[in-house]
């Protein structure tokens, strides 16, 4: 038996299974919309401060003195990963809604209360990088979400002394779709759509071998943020810290930033009631 969990349902075959998916892919992809998507950590691992590598080497590193007052730079997401919610993120899913405003929510664990604002101005924008440099064993390029974060100890004093100390892994966005298609392994006449969708997005995957033994997967292309949180474990795990001592100043480089936002920035409050 074959556990489909989009239609909460056991199958006998894998067939059967992706034969009801396309049949009920339109009730499938409504329900997916009217829902905000959190991280599903079980299933995820952490990459272990030893084995952390490259560009994010420093962040493990623990902040000297008595700040108050740190700037870190984190990976809210990873595109081209398949994550424990059965999805792909294909680069250009954040190009809109940060487009509409780059400043963003960072939270504690996904909590909207006011004890677990990390911070309420972070700056989020978009880089290319390689999955290898953000301690990742996976192959290949990913177009990383970054959050730039002012975390201050009177705001979220556990948070805090969690970034002051090295010891935050793990991030994860809280988004609604937009654009999204599902895409079958299959040769069956009535998955032509879904076959195409599969060869198009499949050779950008960088953990194949996860598509491989489910046989299908969602591929996002575009999807509202709604804000980035620490997490234990993240449904997308190559979402590490990649600085908790930086040095920037309020304003996003050119270098820097690869999505930048137009028109006049809104506040948080007004954005999250549009979604």
């Amino acid at each position: 038996m074959i556990f489909c969990k989009e239609l909460n349902k056991s199958f006998n075959s894998q067939q059967e299974m992706f034969k009801a998916i396309v049949e009920n892919k339109l009730g499938i992809k409504a329900l997916k919309k009217s829902t905000v998507k959190f991280t599903e950590g079980f299933s995820c691992l952490l990459s272990d401060n030893e084995t952390i590598k490259g560009i994010v080497s420093k962040a493990n590193e623990q902040v000297e003195g008595n700040p108050t007052e740190i700037r870190v730079r984190v990976v809210m997401n990873t595109t081209n990963v398949l994550d424990s919610h059965g999805d792909v993120h294909i680069d250009g899913i954040w190009k809109r809604t940060l487009q509409h405003s780059n400043i963003k929510l960072h939270l504690q664990e996904h909590r909207r209360d006011f004890d677990k604002v990390i911070s309420s101005t972070a700056k989020a924008y978009t880089k290319n990088l390689m999955l290898e440099d953000l301690g990742s064993e996976l192959k290949g390029e990913t177009q990383a979400l970054i959050f730039d974060s002012v975390v201050t100890a009177s705001r979220n004093p556990l948070m805090f002394e969690q970034y002051k100390n090295g010891w935050v892994n793990n991030h994860s966005v809280g988004m609604g779709y937009v654009d999204f298609v599902v895409c079958i392994n299959s040769e069956e006449k009535w998955a032509k759509e879904e076959k195409e969708n599969w060869d198009k997005y499949y050779p950008m995957i960088a953990n194949k071998e996860s598509a491989d033994a489910d046989g299908y997967f969602w591929a996002v292309l575009e999807a509202k943020l709604i804000e980035g949180s620490a997490v234990l474990f993240g449904s997308n795990w190559v979402t590490p810290t990649l600085d908790n001592n930086l040095k920037f100043d309020n304003s996003l480089s050119e270098e820097d930033k690869t999505e930048s936002p137009a028109g006049t920035q809104e506040k948080i409050n007004t954005f999250i009631n549009l979604i």
